[in-house]
């Protein structure tokens, strides 16, 4: 193939190509020649579709931009559109509104023409009231003592009516001597006597037999008009208007005192016959004497009328005095003439004492509303005077109710409900109901009959008696039903019902008071029933008491205090019982006497539903003669002849546990005398004639089944036992005197803190003679023995009760209630602890978490219980191991450390706890809470009330705690004693600057329910804090602040409310402010704001924390992160006060001085800071300083100088002035103690003077002086700093507590020392004046 292919020749195709080759460069020259014209055309054509695109692009640019434009103007548009259809809307909903408004504003401007006649209706208001007030306080002495006595009918006083018949036979008797006298020489003497003397006598007995006559027919008369119901009926009225309660009372005292005036009378009648019947034998006498007499007989005659004249006025005499006898013996008696009529009486009297009672609500809600009124109008201390006298009228109202001894009748139809217990928290441990009931037989129909024997044959002996619990029948509850004539108690623990069936109770008909008496003791989940049959016969039947012990741990009961209600004999047609006691109404009658140990009075009732008023009273007779004090009141009787001086003796006896009460308290406006209790010892304090008394026994002294006399003479003596403890006393008069506790007034005016006794008084008397008490509060009547004992205290260590276990019985179970805010601490254990025993136990905190410890097993809570509040654990030692309990909750945590928490938890610190209601099972134990008195305790247990958020002044704490050094820091309270206490002026506090602050301790219990603060402030300041305190929980903090000059209130979270007006105009403006369940209050000068409100009722679970501050955050932790200043405002507070309570002087203060707006006189107070004088004072061998002071505080640095090695001090020391003289290690001190107390009130010239080896000190004319040894060692060459009232350094100081007082005259060898030339203050300082006295 390649041959062939050389072979070939390719020329002639080379040819033809050659030539299309020139064919074509001409074709191509003929086109270069020919298109060159055109390309030069295309070219520009091309140049100008290019500037074209350009031109185009930049006009799609342009028109892109303008439709953007056009379609945001398009969206304005209809932007505008829809708002201008929103403002015709509003336009028209204004319109709208204006023309609401006007109506309002009319009606606005017409309540503002009347405000002055709305203040005029209030003051008119007042002034009824003020009179109405005034009324009742001066009747209801009378009032009860008449209510009290009302079935004795009265007594008889026949005195003055013999001493009046005595002085008229007198009076005959002179006339007949005097004729006799003018007769002597007259013949016709027998016919004088038988026409003057004579007929004068027959005149008198006539009188005589008239007045007797008159006197049967009034008492007659009176005692028809009485049992046709005269006093029924006036009593009835009583209901229809509480507000002539008084009036009415006052109507049936005038009755009752006529009633007795014709029962004097009438018992006056057959004395007066016998009378008569005497003067009528004697007239006989005589006048056969006189027609026996001769005319020549008239000397015989005269000596024989002298000796008849002395005869009568012999036989006036005789008379008179047994009259007088006669008289004091009708005092002991009582009047048999309407004896009977005493069951009407008694059942009249227990009627208006129910309608006393409804009517009572009333008037409380009255007071409610006036002083919601007085909140509104200025402050009037008449209004809230009157006002505690009315509810202390009411308390002792119903004080006097509860001691009636009447039980109530229910018929099968009615019921009352009760007011629930005050102290719900003292209940949930520990339920003790003391109450006496029988039955009544029913008299049904015919067609009752048929339909009962339809139904359970049982119903018709079926009763409910009782409940206390929810309002909605769920929950825990305590209650008493009578099945088939068995009474059954019931209650229910955390869900578990329990049961307790006892006997049969007595059936017995209406008008007999055959009782059984019933005593219903719970103590956590154990309970005990003792019913006594027919316990007012002569042979009361005690049945063996009915226990229950289930093996359950629940054993609180929890009730919501918000929702309680207590039903008695049945309950309201809306509400159902348990099915445990849903049986039909109560038929008999029943008689509460106590709800564990507070009295309780079916008459005291907050509402009663078809009791029959006519129903016949049940009197019950009384079996003790002893009174209970609850430890919350007092008796108050009136001494008898109070204005003649003389020696007096008090007899009483006392049954109690507590150690620490009132006992007794006698007074007047000069001088006092308290006996009380204080820690076991017996005290007798008091105040008479300038000079404080105190005397204490020697050893303690129990007030159980103990004997006191008090005698007051020359001395005051108590006798107790065979000791005694006395004083000197000044013989003085007494009008009254108290038992088992005080008025508020009188406490806070002697400054006496002994709590009131709690426990039974009996046998007193005043000068061997029985007492009647005019002031009743807080005393009923019998002695609850068993419930005696202390049943809560104060700890400051662990509590020993190694006396309350049985050790070698398993389980072992110890219940117990506490609350504390400390983290670490133990609060019981054996004795046994820490020893070789098999045997221990121990309850304690760790981190606030509780611990249960026994042998080599602990057990610790997942929660921590150191809130404050009150829980109840019950641990339970098995030999499986241990058990837990913490308010019905079972704690599953276990915790296998060996360690002890003891020896963790009680290093270094102090550790304060409470505990109540202290029960251990043990089978030969009652059912109640352990006597804490009967252990052996330490001085670190303080038996009683729980002190733990108590005031500092008001705490009874043992002796080493007080000694105790406390572990804060805030500025301390002034040392030594107080001149005197602070008056209302001297509440008055100044807060300096930003800084200020004071702070108090208040009762926990009161911050976290609905507390309320009041306050008085004056400020300038546009902005600072006025009052804040801390909480946890819901509400993390309650302020009240000023900001932009007005007063605001905050709870935390963005929950506050404002006054509108500016408050910071340098005048006082009273502040109210309170926290209530589910809303808060502010008001500003009586003007409420909106209130604020709190979601969920977070107002009712309130954990506010101590101490309250008024002024400045110290530390800044409790406003940190909250809208508020932490600074102080700048001004002046005084009447600081938390539920209408002042709450007293300050803990701690920093930078604050007694408000300037007061009268001031030359001088400078210091109130804790000091005065600097920079190179001012050389230590010489000569100089004289002196100064008028007058201290506030008894001990104080009142001068202080130092250099390197020498210092100079004066200073005061609890009424004593001191120098000292300290030269490197050698020292000189003098003082001067004054005479007269340097707390009087005036300024004391005090000279201290050095002459080379002497000093002297001088204290108003009174010197003293010593040598200085070492006086040419004593010196300095250059000017040191002089240190006035205080000084920053604590060293080389004789005292470093800074003075409180004023000082003036302030002079160094004779030149006046400035204290605003040169001068550096340390406040709280104020150099321009020092408060007037």
């Amino acid at each position: 193939m390649v041959q062939r292919l050389k072979g070939r020749s390719c020329r002639a195709h080379r040819d033809g190509t050659d030539r299309k080759q020139m064919q074509a460069h001409t074709l191509l020259d003929l086109i270069r020649s020919n298109m060159s014209h055109p390309v030069d055309l295309l070219n520009q054509t091309a140049d100008a579709l290019k500037a074209s695109g350009c031109s185009l692009r930049e006009l799609t640019e342009l028109l892109s931009d303008a439709e953007g434009r056009v379609n945001r103007i398009k969206g304005l548009n209809v932007k505008g559109y829809t708002l201008l259809q929103h403002l015709e809307h509003l336009h028209t909903q204004l319109q709208e509104d204006q023309s609401t408004l006007r109506p309002v504003v009319d009606i606005t401007q017409d309540l503002l023409k009347n405000i002055t006649t709305i203040f005029l209706m209030l003051e008119e208001m007042k002034k009824d009231f003020e009179s109405h007030s005034s009324q009742m306080d001066g009747a209801k002495l009378e009032l009860f003592k008449k209510l009290n006595n009302i079935h004795i009918l009265g007594k008889v006083d026949e005195v003055p009516k013999a001493e009046k018949h005595a002085m008229e036979l007198s009076k005959e008797a002179a006339e007949i001597q005097q004729i006799l006298r003018d007769e002597t020489n007259s013949t016709d003497l027998l016919g004088v006597m038988q026409t003057g003397a004579y007929n004068s006598i027959i005149n008198v007995i006539e009188k005589a037999e008239m007045e007797a006559h008159q006197s049967q027919s009034s008492t007659d008369r009176v005692l028809q008009d009485m049992m046709e119901g005269g006093l029924t009926n006036r009593a009835a009225a009583l209901k229809d208007n509480p507000s002539h309660v008084l009036k009415e009372a006052m109507k049936t005292q005038i009755e009752l005192n006529m009633l007795w005036n014709t029962v004097k009378s009438q018992q006056d009648v057959n004395q007066k016959k016998e009378k008569t019947k005497s003067l009528r034998t004697g007239i006989l006498t005589v006048k056969n004497n006189l027609r026996n007499i001769r005319r020549d007989d008239t000397a015989v005659l005269i000596e024989s009328a002298k000796s008849d004249a002395s005869a009568s006025s012999s036989t006036v005499s005789n008379m008179t005095e047994r009259l007088k006898r006669i008289s004091q013996e009708v005092d002991r008696i009582t009047s048999t003439n309407i004896s009977v009529n005493t069951h009407n009486m008694l059942t009249d009297a227990d009627l208006t004492l129910k309608n006393l009672i409804t009517a009572l609500p009333v008037l409380k809600d009255k007071i409610t509303i006036v002083e919601a009124f007085s909140g509104t109008a200025p402050p009037s201390g008449n209004i809230s005077e009157n006002i505690r006298r009315i509810k202390e009228l009411i308390e002792e109202t119903r004080n006097f109710v509860n001691r009636l001894p009447v039980a109530t009748t229910f018929n099968g139809k009615s019921h009352v409900e009760l007011h629930a217990p005050k102290n719900l928290e003292d209940i949930r441990a520990f339920t003790a109901v003391d109450l006496l009931l029988n039955l009544h037989p029913s008299h049904p129909s015919h067609a009752d009959k048929r339909r009962r024997r339809r139904q359970d044959k049982h119903r018709d002996h079926s009763f409910f008696v009782f409940y206390l619990g929810s309002e909605n029948g769920s929950g825990d509850y305590i209650g008493m039903a009578i099945r088939n004539k068995v009474l059954v108690c019931v209650y229910q623990l955390g869900g578990v019902v329990h049961e307790v069936e006892t006997n049969q109770i007595t059936e017995t008909t209406n008008d007999k008071s055959e009782f059984d008496r019933v005593l219903f003791h719970r103590v956590y989940q154990d309970a005990e029933v003792n019913i006594t049959q027919q316990i007012m016969s002569q042979k009361p039947l005690i049945v063996s008491p009915k226990r229950h012990r289930p093996n359950t741990t629940t054993g609180v009961l929890q009730l919501d205090p918000y929702g309680v209600v207590f039903y008695v004999g049945g309950y309201p047609q809306n509400f159902t019982p348990p099915v445990e006691l849903h049986y039909p109404k109560f038929r008999g009658a029943i008689k509460l006497s106590y709800i564990n140990d507070f009295a309780v009075s079916l008459f005291n009732y907050k509402h009663a539903v078809n009791l029959e008023a006519k129903q016949p009273a049940v009197k019950i007779p009384q079996m003790e003669v002893s009174d209970y004090y609850e430890g919350t009141g007092y008796r108050l009787a009136f001494i008898k002849e109070p204005d003649k001086i003389k020696r007096r003796l008090f007899r009483f006896h006392t049954n109690s546990r507590e150690t620490n009460a009132l006992i007794f308290y006698i007074g007047n406006q000069d001088s006092f005398f308290c006996l009380s209790v204080e820690r076991g010892f017996l005290v007798l304090q008091g105040q008479q004639a300038g000079r404080e008394i105190r005397v204490q026994s020697d050893e303690k002294v129990s007030l159980f089944d103990k004997s006191l006399a008090i005698t007051i003479g020359d001395k005051f003596i108590v006798h107790f036992g065979l000791k005694q403890i006395s004083t000197d006393h000044t013989q003085t008069n007494y009008r009254s005197y108290y038992i088992g506790g005080l008025p508020d007034q009188l406490r806070q005016r002697n400054n006496i803190t002994a709590p009131p006794l709690r426990g039974c008084v009996d046998h007193l008397s005043e000068d061997a003679q029985i007492v009647e008490y005019n002031r009743t509060i807080g005393v009923s009547i019998g002695c609850p023995v068993a419930l005696l004992g202390v049943h809560a205290a104060t700890l400051y260590s662990a509590l020993s009760a190694d006396s309350l276990f049985d050790w070698d019985k398993l389980p072992l179970t110890v219940s117990v209630g506490f609350r504390t805010t400390d983290t670490h601490g133990s609060l019981l254990r054996s004795s046994s602890q820490g020893s070789t025993s098999v045997h221990d136990l121990q309850l304690s905190l760790g981190d606030g978490y509780v611990v249960f410890s026994s042998d080599n097993d602990t057990l610790r809570s997942d929660k921590m219980f150191n809130d404050g509040k009150w829980h109840y654990l019950s641990a339970v030692r098995r030999t499986n191991g241990l058990e837990l309990i913490m308010d019905n909750i079972k704690v599953i945590q276990r915790q296998l450390t060996h360690d002890r928490e003891e020896d963790q938890t009680l290093k270094g610190g102090k550790f304060k706890s409470c505990i109540a209601h202290l029960y251990t099972q043990r089978p030969e134990k009652s059912f109640i809470p352990a006597d804490l008195s009967s252990l052996s305790l330490s001085e670190d247990v303080v038996l009683g009330w729980c002190n733990l958020h108590l005031p500092p002044h008001t705490q009874i704490l043992p002796e080493h705690i007080l000694k105790r050094p406390q572990n804060h820091k805030p500025s301390p309270a002034p040392a030594g004693s107080r001149c005197r206490p602070p008056s209302a002026q001297w509440a008055e506090y100044q807060l300096l600057d930003d800084h200020s602050w004071l702070s108090y301790t208040l009762p926990q219990q009161d911050l976290n329910y609905r507390p309320h603060f009041s306050l008085n402030i004056k400020t300038k300041s546009s902005k600072g804090l006025i009052l804040h305190v801390a909480g946890r929980g819901v509400v993390p903090l309650l302020a009240l602040y000023v900001a932009n000059g007005k007063i605001k209130m905050s709870l935390g979270h963005d929950r506050i409310i404002q006054h509108k007006q500016k408050s910071n105009d340098g005048d006082w403006h009273r502040v109210d402010f309170s926290v209530e369940r589910s809303s808060f209050h502010l008001l500003v000068d009586g003007v409420r704001v909106t209130d604020g409100l709190l979601p969920n009722n977070e107002g009712s679970s309130l954990d506010l924390m101590n101490p309250v501050y008024l002024g400045g955050d110290p530390t800044g932790r409790a406003t940190k992160g909250h809208s508020i200043p932490m600074n102080s405002v700048t001004g002046c507070v005084r009447d600081f006060k938390m539920n209408e309570e002042a709450v007293g002087e300050p803990e701690g203060r920093h930078r604050t001085l007694p408000c300037s707006n007061r009268l001031t006189e030359t001088g400078a107070y210091f109130g804790g800071g000091h005065i600097v004088k920079d190179h001012f004072f050389t230590l010489s061998s000569q100089f004289v300083l002196s100064f008028e002071l007058r201290p506030e505080h008894l001990t104080g640095l009142l001068f202080h100088v130092s250099s390197h090695k020498s210092s100079f001090d004066v200073f005061l020391i609890e009424n004593k002035v001191g120098v000292r003289l300290k030269a490197g290690m050698n020292t000189v001190s003098l003082s001067v103690t004054t005479p007269e107390s340097l707390c009087d009130g005036n300024f004391h010239l005090v000279t201290v003077s050095k002459q080379h080896e002497v000093i002297q000190l001088e204290v108003d004319s009174r010197l003293e002086q010593k040598r200085v040894p070492f006086a040419s060692t004593w010196s300095s060459t250059t000017p040191e700093s002089l240190y006035i009232g205080g000084t920053t350094t604590k060293h080389k100081l004789s005292l470093s507590s800074s003075f409180f007082g004023c000082l003036r005259n302030v002079k160094l060898n004779g030149l006046r020392v400035s204290f605003e030339n040169r001068s550096r203050s340390v406040h709280p300082v104020t150099i321009g004046g020092c408060p007037a006295e």
